[in-house]
């Protein structure tokens, strides 16, 4: 039996013919991936707004702040000196040792500041989804029923002479606590945070034999917020008790109603007034003073039942058209 000998083919044409097949394979594959590249950035820049800015724009430049590198906040306004390529600008900082650094774009945005704009100020009314439910003579006489109290919708808390909140304690022990250490950028903050509740007088500077300490609440993508902490007080303050309203009934209450009005209170619990001896107990100190609150703050054992006791004597006059 004899084999059948195969034809071989010059090594020069084998390498000719798959560097050919190569390169068609390439063309292809580029074109695919062309296809693809422009799909995923129509994709990406859906909703963009392209930004440009010019020699002289003045800028805000997002960088880090020097007490804390992993925060982040804008700074400026600065100049924009150059264009270096389509998405980064060298701006100048005629202040610092570096006179002037190249940024991103994302990383810039323009200020206002210096801008030549005229401010108007205009008395407004904001009809929402009930222009569609009302007839213009209604909410006509909403505007006129909300201009006419509107000093009942302010941004300061007032301060109610229907109750005053008490603490009565189950023991006479004096409960002093020593602050908790802070940074100087959290302690920069409460310094801020204790100059506006004195503006508001919510406190006041004053010593006791109590005092607890005031601590920096951080939660992300929230302002911080100073809270006290009473959990040694509230271990030896007597309990008392006031049903909290039921939200289920509630919702069943209004379910029927053809429009619901929802009040929000300006830091509800700052409008409590707190008694003499209250204020005595809830005491509270700082790295850089000790003060005396004069409103109800949160945190203490009984402050749920009294603001919910507030409320229902605050709707005991309107049980027919308010729930608390």
């Amino acid at each position: 039996m004899s084999g059948v000998r195969r034809e071989r083919k010059p090594s020069d044409r084998v390498c000719s013919t798959l560097n050919k097949s190569v390169k068609e394979m390439s063309g292809y594959s580029n074109l695919e991936h062309g296809k693809v590249a422009r799909q995923a950035k129509k994709w990406y820049d859906k909703g963009t707004v392209e930004r440009k800015f010019k020699p002289g724009d003045l800028v805000l430049v997002m960088a880090t702040i020097k007490p804390n590198i992993l925060a982040a906040s804008w700074m400026g306004p600065d100049t924009v000196i150059i264009q270096i390529s389509e998405t980064n600008y060298r701006v100048s900082f005629p202040n610092r040792r570096k006179k002037s650094q190249i940024f991103h774009i994302n990383l810039l945005k323009l200020s206002l500041k210096g801008r030549n704009c005229k401010c108007l100020i205009e008395r407004t009314f904001g009809e929402g989804s009930l222009k569609e439910k009302c007839t213009p003579e209604e909410l006509g006489e909403l505007e006129r029923v909300l201009n006419r109290h509107r000093k009942l919708f302010s941004n300061d808390p007032c301060r109610t002479d229907l109750i005053e909140h008490n603490i009565v304690l189950i023991s006479d022990q004096p409960i002093r606590i020593r602050p908790y250490r802070t940074s100087p950028r959290q302690t920069e903050i409460l310094k801020q945070e204790i100059k506006r509740m004195l503006d508001l007088g919510a406190i006041e500077v004053g010593e006791s034999d109590f005092s607890s300490p005031l601590i920096l609440v951080e939660v992300p993508g929230k302002d911080p917020r100073p809270c006290i902490g009473y959990r040694k007080l509230n271990s030896v303050t007597r309990a008392e008790y006031f049903p909290l309203p039921n939200i289920e009934e509630r919702v069943e209450a209004v379910a029927s109603a053809k429009y619901i009005t929802v009040i929000d209170l300006t830091k509800g619990y700052w409008q409590i007034p707190l008694s003499p001896q209250a204020q005595k107990y809830a005491a509270f100190s700082t790295p850089f003073g000790s003060y005396r609150p004069l409103t109800m703050p949160f945190g203490l054992l009984n402050a749920p039942y009294c603001f919910s006791k507030f409320m229902a004597t605050l709707s005991q006059e309107c049980e027919q058209n308010c729930v608390q």
